[in-house]
């Protein structure tokens, strides 16, 4: 009887610890999913390299682009919000946005930026700006 009942707790404590780490792990923040990705974040970092120099461009912008968000809201629409400092004219702007791989597309001017990486929080992209080809920007956005 004593062997059975051993039997019996060793298999049911091996389901919840199985069932445990199964649950952890699907239950990730860090997924690259729309629904993951969206919501509102602040400009943290912006890099430009080329020809293997690199600029900090966020230390050039104004003040008023500083703190602008990106909100990405899960019906795949995009708002950019001029927050904080105004600028003249505000740079209010909404568009379209959509996960393609590892590459989110924003689909108002065709740009498309790289998941460099993505921790739940902290949102890294990589891609070409607008009308600067051969330059590499690296931009970090954190989640509000």
């Amino acid at each position: 009887m004593k062997k059975v009942s051993l039997l019996t707790l060793a298999a049911a404590l091996f389901i919840i610890a199985i069932t445990a780490c199964q649950k952890s792990g699907s239950s990730s923040n860090n997924a690259i999913t729309v629904e993951n990705l969206s919501g509102t974040y602040s400009l943290k970092a912006l890099l430009w390299s080329y020809g293997g120099i690199s600029i900090n461009v966020l230390d050039s912008l104004d003040a008023c682009e500083k703190d602008n968000l990106v909100k990405l809201n899960t019906d795949k629409t995009v708002n950019f919000i001029d927050a904080g400092i105004v600028c003249d004219p505000p740079s209010d702007d909404n568009g379209m946005w959509d996960l393609k791989g590892d590459s989110i597309k924003f689909s108002d001017n065709l740009t498309s930026a790289k998941i460099e990486s993505y921790d739940g929080k902290t949102l890294v992209l990589s891609g070409t700006p607008d009308g600067v080809p051969g330059v590499i920007a690296t931009t970090t956005l954190v989640k509000q």
